[in-house]
């Protein structure tokens, strides 16, 4: 049994599971092949945080997926990232605080506050809980997403409003990925993981959402996505 167990929610449509979060710890894990036992949790509460991912580790537990990867990268020396300079590292951080901050939030508001994706969300991404704790736990749920979702503030703007803003994200991303078969020259590092991670949970989901289309109108963008399914998640 591997010393290294990581928890991740459920997937679908040909994705290891259907939280960004998840898929970019486990595109990490395969990125550098560091030795892992990977379980499907039905719900995110077993985490510390109650929150998915979460990892066990000699004996202890630790959430959110950055600082989970900054701890294995120097637990077993194994960073994807290692050979870019600063001013490319802080690009990575700053990639990421778009996807993770902002371009997520129109996810979670397509999936979750969308009607015509709220029964696929309910017997998709909440199928493995039993169903009379699913029939209980699914209203309240969404509820409390649709409340995370104003908070946040991606809740109060209008359907438009909410396309506009995801339109000059992906429109961003498109341009830093430039013509170049990665972010960062011949070889994919976390910048890649993590674009990865939300567009392809984006484009290959059936969940309805503009932002496929904002996404095939950039070839260069479509491509490296497909190139990474390819190399990591062949299967």
């Amino acid at each position: 049994m591997a010393e290294l167990r990581t928890f991740h929610l459920p997937g679908a449509w040909g994705l290891v599971t259907l939280s960004p979060f998840c898929l970019k710890l486990d595109a990490f894990l395969r990125m550098t092949g560091i030795e892992h036992e990977a379980i499907t949790a039905s719900t995110p509460f077993g985490g510390p945080k109650k929150k998915a991912p979460w990892i066990e580790y000699k004996g202890k537990k630790m959430g959110d997926s950055t600082l989970i990867i900054d701890f294995l990268k120097q637990e077993f020396g194994k960073d994807p990232d290692a050979h870019l300079d600063a001013r490319q590292r802080a690009t990575i951080v700053t990639m990421q605080r778009l996807i993770e901050e902002n371009l997520y939030w129109v996810m979670v508001y397509d999936r979750w506050a969308r009607n015509e994706n709220w029964p696929r969300m309910k017997s998709t991404v909440l199928r493995d809980i039993p169903a009379p704790v699913r029939s209980l736990l699914a209203p309240y749920a969404r509820y409390a997403v649709k409340k995370q979702l104003a908070g946040h503030g991606m809740g109060l703007h209008s359907t438009h409003e909410i396309e506009s803003i995801a339109r000059k994200d992906i429109d961003a991303l498109a341009a830093l990925l430039g013509e170049g078969p990665w972010n960062f020259g011949e070889q994919p590092t976390m910048a890649d993981a993590t674009v990865y991670s939300l567009l392809a949970n984006i484009l290959f989901v059936e969940f309805e959402s503009t932002m496929k289309d904002m996404i095939r109108i950039h070839p260069t963008l479509t491509a490296m996505l497909e190139r990474f399914r390819a190399r990591f998640y062949a299967e």
